[in-house]
């Protein structure tokens, strides 16, 4: 029997308030066509497709088109302005439906019977978040609506043939975990420049469900990096609830008072040196401060905290921001493309702060950042330059520490998986 081009429609009736939320009875309508042929049909065939969860399109049909709003994409739906209003102002209590980003996927909901009539509307946020509109007996009310998130711990591992990404890629592992890992570690490993074939590394970290299905990564709970043979390793902990960080198995900070590089992948094009040819005055001149060639707009990095001494154009410098750290420390960031945002003299800035963005502004003879590091008023090497470490874990919470520490390390992946590039999920005890 052939059933290609066959309309399948599914026609769903039940209560809101068991799947999604509302009161009342509702039609939901989506029709599909299941195309290519069958030759042994199965007669339960309505009951399989019946069993087949509704994808994210099924349940949230419509979506704001670009450079359009909800009042015109449900204008298009035959909704008419004066329930476009109420809808609206019915919402205003927890959303703002006038400032809706394009690409938000939403549904209409209708009341069984022979004049169906419009008694709500769903909107797709995030994976997490919903917001609920509904007519009760003839008033408009809003519920926003946050789905309980699931946390379970994964863990990856993975060995350097090529590159970071390359290695992440071989595991299976969703390489934005990779920045991540390169977080953990960007006080100890400049992974612009140190990264080294036969490098591995492995991961636990925290993956969030919502109804089962996979919506995001949580926090890298344990990790250890291997670099031509010296290893890293460190685990999140928390001193109180609103400071935590990366420490080390003997309970030393991982962090440190400056990052090892203001680019988070870069490669070193010019070092620090009291001679080198200038190519654009041609002649030998001190080069005082190492280049990172990168792309122009390369998001630049604050090495540490400290206050903006200076952000403008400065003749050959071009764009340039100086930062003070301390009494004692500063740096400075030359041929800028621009700024971030709220960036200007006197301004605070953090560690790992985006604060500019690379160019070939200035005496310049390609896109490059220049980084300068001044120790009392002096130009300083950064490179190889050892800095003290964040507070350690308190002496009274090392029990409590040592805990973890052998919890979070056991449940790493053998380091033998990552030769393979393997991924699993870490039993329940973990989770």
């Amino acid at each position: 029997m052939n059933i290609k081009n066959i309309d399948w429609k599914i026609i769903a009736i039940g209560v809101l308030g068991l799947s999604l939320g509302f009161g009342g009875a509702f039609i939901w309508r989506s029709e599909f066509q299941l195309q290519g042929t069958a030759q042994n049909v199965n007669p339960e065939i309505d009951a399989i497709v019946a069993d087949v969860p509704p994808s994210m399109e099924e349940l949230f049909p419509y979506t704001i088109p670009p450079r359009s709003t909800l009042n015109t994409a449900l204008r298009e739906l035959d909704l008419s302005s004066l329930t476009i209003h109420q809808i609206v102002e019915a919402a205003k209590p927890v959303s703002n439906l006038g400032r809706l980003n394009a690409g938000v996927r939403f549904q209409l909901y209708y009341s069984a019977g022979p004049q169906e009539e419009l008694i709500g509307i769903q909107f797709r946020f995030s994976p997490t978040e919903r917001l609920v509109v509904q007519n009760v007996n003839g008033e408009w009310k809003a519920e926003k609506i946050t789905e309980e998130i699931e946390t379970k711990v994964v863990t990856f591992a993975g060995t350097v043939s090529s590159s970071l990404w390359e290695s992440a890629a071989q595991a299976k592992m969703d390489p934005n975990l990779i920045s991540d890992l390169a977080e953990v570690f960007a006080w100890q490993v400049d992974f612009s420049r140190e990264v080294r074939v036969n490098d591995r590394w492995r991961i636990s970290v925290e993956q969030k469900y919502v109804q089962g299905e996979p919506v995001g990564w949580g926090s890298i709970l344990a990790a250890e990096y291997e670099n031509a043979g010296q290893k890293y390793a460190g685990i999140l902990f928390s001193i109180n609830e609103k400071e935590k960080g990366y420490f080390a198995p003997d309970g030393t900070s991982l962090r440190r008072m400056f990052l090892k590089s203001p680019i988070r992948y870069g490669r070193i094009s010019s070092r620090f040196t009291m001679r080198r040819f200038h190519p654009i005055l041609q002649h030998n001149r001190p080069h005082l401060g190492v280049d990172y060639a990168a792309p122009i707009g390369t998001p630049i990095r604050a090495v540490g905290d400290g206050t903006i001494a200076e952000a403008g154009f400065r003749g050959g410098a071009g764009n340039m921001i100086k930062i003070r750290h301390n009494s004692s420390y500063s740096t400075a960031y030359k041929h800028l493309s621009g700024f971030a945002k709220g960036v200007r003299s006197g301004s605070r800035v953090q560690q790992g702060q985006i604060i500019g963005y690379v160019g070939n502004t200035g005496l310049s003879t390609g896109p490059h950042l220049h980084f300068e590091f001044f120790q009392n008023g002096s130009y300083v090497d950064p490179l190889g330059r050892k800095f003290p470490s964040a507070d350690p874990v308190p002496t009274q919470m090392m029990t409590q520490f040592q805990t973890e520490l052998t919890s979070l390390m056991a449940s790493l992946p053998a380091w033998e998986s990552a030769q393979l590039g393997k991924s699993s999920a870490v039993p329940a005890q973990f989770e």
